[in-house]
């Protein structure tokens, strides 16, 4: 019998133990088979690739034999869990322990990481893993100075959030605030490094409290209700609150409910980082991956410059595979946007970070978008878009992005109408969010060749209106404009985008290309003459 509901507490400071509610030890024998279960415990999705875990552990080996003992030390882990072995999940490109069902007990003062596992020199790749977990903790917080100030400044450690269902455990609202809490969570730990505990206490000043409460409404209305506080006294950070009809499951896929759980995870990485008024200090690599990824959004190439040193200053402090998977993604920006200054390497390099993105986090729905994506533009591979779409799809429903890249690859293989309806349900999902510009922007693109040519105008004027200066909305309301014969603001807008694109014109449009605007071009958007005519 698979016990899925039944949950194991791991132990890793101290003797390793993986104990259920009895007491009973379900631990590997072998050290090298109680490392690979740490390792997957510590990576904030559960996941590592196999490759990843081959290298580590088994370094001095080629990769068949490294393959081999992977597989050995699987066995071994899946024959000691027993009736729990469905918590080890493995498939030919990853290795995932579900955290929903293994608890993790944190460290206690003077208990030492993995106790008595020496592994031998040259044997594995985790020596600075094992240092890393075993040096003392950092006090909390941390004390900076700000440059040519003298003001000490608070730097924050790792977030707590504390969330707080408010109805009864056993009630069938309580199962929709329970159902909505682990959905958030899933999502909070692809994008954010905070520690997240449900129904607990914090003595940590600067814990982020997350109440959730579903109520009835008329009929079979079920709202649900969200804010969140933060520091002593208590500010009122956030506060939503959404409805919808149920019919018989937590609602949890309606996207109206997701819609105010991505809205809450912005509130929440934009409290965080919302402090933040010089990041020479920073230290963290959640902020600092949280601050780029502001900055790729607005898809200027000084930003894009500022982003990617922010990521590589993140993945030295020991980022996650999100920054790797970012830096891959501005590349592609930078690629495709022809920024000055960029890299002769710029394809390579993107697919390199790729490559290591994927290898670290494979099971991390956010990574896998960015890496669809990468794949398409730089390779024209829409197979493994659509097949990495999908993936980051069925990892995460609730993640726009997600949806966004499979919507990306439907529109490239040609299935046009399914592209779109994807397109506005990535765009309803992030209702409310900041970066709600790059949404608009994508159903720009499927309504255009759908046809919807007044829908697609209003979603590029949406996104240009958000995002200031970028240059893509500028292109395609030029086009759009002159398309619907709105030849004066047509005119004006292709005014506006020479001022950040001096040379463009009307070899731009109808000669090159390469210029990006490839999707309207096929649509057949640029025949007309008055289009023509307005960039000359």
């Amino acid at each position: 019998m698979v016990l899925l509901n039944a949950k194991l507490t791991m132990y890793m400071y101290g003797r390793f133990r993986l104990e259920d509610a009895d007491g009973t030890n379900f631990a590997p024998k072998s050290a090298k088979s109680q490392t690979l279960l740490a390792l997957l415990a510590t990576s904030e999705t559960g996941g590592r690739g196999r490759l990843w875990l081959q290298k580590r552990l088994w370094p001095g080996k080629d990769a068949s034999k490294a393959s081999t003992s992977l597989r050995q030390a699987l066995s071994e882990i899946r024959r000691s869990l027993g009736d729990h072995r469905a918590a080890l999940v493995a498939d030919r490109r990853s290795v995932t322990l579900d955290l929903k069902h293994v608890w993790l007990v944190p460290g206690a003062d003077g208990a030492e990481f993995l106790e008595g596992i020496q592994l031998i020199d040259g044997d594995h790749g985790v020596g600075d893993w094992l240092e890393h977990y075993r040096k003392p903790p950092v006090p909390e917080p941390q004390e900076t100075v700000i440059a040519d100030a003298h003001i000490p400044r608070i730097i924050p450690a790792r977030p707590v959030v504390l969330f707080q269902p408010l109805s009864a455990k056993n009630s069938d609202l309580g199962l929709i605030e329970d159902v909505f809490v682990d959905c958030v969570a899933r999502s909070m730990r692809e994008t954010l490094s905070a520690e997240v505990r449900i129904d607990g206490k914090s003595a940590d000043p600067n814990a982020f409290r997350v109440e959730v409460q579903a109520y009835r409404g008329e009929g079979a209305t079920v709202g649900l209700r969200t804010r969140v506080r933060h520091g002593v006294p208590e500010t009122l950070v956030w506060s939503g609150m959404t409805s919808t009809q149920l019919r018989g499951a937590p609602p949890v896929e309606d996207l109206h409910i997701v819609s105010l759980g991505n809205q809450l995870i912005d509130s929440l990485a934009e409290a965080m980082t919302g402090h933040v008024t010089d990041i020479r200090d920073i230290r963290d690599p959640n902020l600092l991956t949280r601050l780029a990824i502001r900055r790729i959004f607005t898809l200027k190439p000084e930003s894009l410059v500022e982003a990617d040193q922010m990521l590589t200053k993140a993945e030295d402090l020991g980022a996650g595979a999100l920054a790797s998977a970012w830096r891959a993604q501005l590349r592609v920006i930078q690629y495709v946007e022809k920024h000055e200054g960029r890299s002769e390497n710029l394809p390579d390099e993107a697919r390199r970070l790729a490559v290591l993105a994927m290898e670290r986090e494979p099971m991390n729905s956010m990574v896998v978008a960015a890496v669809a994506n990468t794949r398409l533009v730089l390779d024209k591979d829409v197979n493994v878009c659509m097949e990495l779409a999908r993936r980051s799809v069925r990892l995460n429903p609730a993640n726009p992005l997600a949806w966004n890249s499979l919507a990306t690859a439907k529109l490239y293989a040609g299935e046009i109408k399914e592209a779109h309806a994807l397109a506005l349900r990535a765009q309803k999902m992030s209702s409310g969010s900041l970066f709600g510009h790059w949404w608009d922007f994508g159903q720009c693109l499927t309504a255009a060749l759908t046809g919807h040519k007044t829908d697609a105008l209003q979603k590029a004027e949406d996104a240009q209106a958000m995002a200031h200066g970028a240059r893509p909305p500028l292109r395609h309301l030029t086009v759009l404009y002159g398309a619907t014969a709105h030849m004066d603001d047509a005119a004006r807008t292709a005014e506006r985008l020479k001022v950040f694109e001096p040379d463009f014109g009307q070899d731009s449009l109808v000669q090159d290309d390469v210029y990006p605007i490839s999707q309207l071009r096929w649509g057949g958007l640029l025949d007309s003459g008055k289009v023509i005519a307005l960039s000359g």
